[in-house]
């Protein structure tokens, strides 16, 4: 799950979700797949202390939009294999890095 996996599905032509808890459980789910892959493969990564700080200011927002509704945290919240569609991650996209060219004295000294 990524954010603009979560604009696709906010815009008006795709109308994903249904209702608020659909959206927070996608949003939380990017927090756990930034903590899971930065956090415990980094313990001091930006991008994991960064993660963390987004996370803070989510449930800030959340909690002053709905102040009286509880969103409970849903482990198996529906993801992009629920929707494969959605997703950007398919390896038909792959690039294949190419090779640096050498430049003229470089090639000389390989020979």
């Amino acid at each position: 799950m990524d954010l603009s996996t979560i604009k696709k599905r906010l815009e008006v032509t795709n109308s994903f979700y249904t209702k608020p808890e659909d959206f927070v459980a996608d949003f939380r789910l990017i927090f756990q797949n930034c903590a899971e892959f930065n956090e415990v493969r980094k313990p001091d990564s930006e991008v994991a202390d960064a993660g963390m700080k987004l996370e803070a200011y989510f449930e800030d927002l959340l909690r002053n939009l709905y102040p009286e509704r509880k969103f409970p945290v849903q482990p198996n919240s529906q993801s992009e294999k629920d929707n494969p569609e959605l997703t950007d991650d398919s390896d038909d996209d792959f690039v294949q890095p190419r090779k640096k060219r050498l430049k003229g004295e470089d090639r000389q000294l390989l020979k």
